[in-house]
């Protein structure tokens, strides 16, 4: 069973790497496709909040996500009597990622003013950064910490 302490480390060192990764995509490409910062776009042009207190709950969720999703790991190792490798952690992440392409499809669809961004590219390098956060998480839980 992985402990609370490991899921909550593998979903801050998971989701630091896959945010990482997207923010070296958004640099190379010129675009954004920081999800944590889209996050923080799409409330700030929906809710009253400042930007700042829009930023910060945009990069909250997105690591109360990470948190979700390092979770739904631990449970499938769990119940598949399977342990953490980097084969099974990156179609985790890979499937995640899918998962999480479709819901930011919805929210993209449902917002009524959300900002430009490059959805086709954007929807390939989410499914690529969930690819390094499942691996990054997998790590971690393998680690002897």
């Amino acid at each position: 069973m992985t402990s609370v302490s490991k899921i909550v480390a593998g979903s801050i060192v998971g989701t630091s790497f896959m945010t990482l990764f997207s923010h070296l995509v958004s640099e190379k490409s010129g675009k954004q496709f920081n999800e944590a910062e889209i996050l923080s776009e799409l409330l700030n042009r929906l809710t009253p909040l400042t930007k700042q207190q829009a930023r910060w709950l945009g990069w909250s969720s997105h690591y109360l996500v990470g948190v979700i999703f390092a979770t739904l790991y631990a449970q499938y190792l769990k119940k598949a009597g399977k342990h953490p490798t980097i084969t099974n952690g990156a179609v985790f992440g890979a499937l995640s990622g899918l998962g999480g392409a479709w819901v930011w499809k919805m929210v993209f669809k449902m917002h009524p003013n959300p900002p430009g961004v490059d959805l086709k590219n954007f929807y390939k390098q989410l499914v690529l950064a969930h690819v390094v956060f499942g691996s990054s998480v997998a790590l971690v839980f393998k680690a002897d910490v």
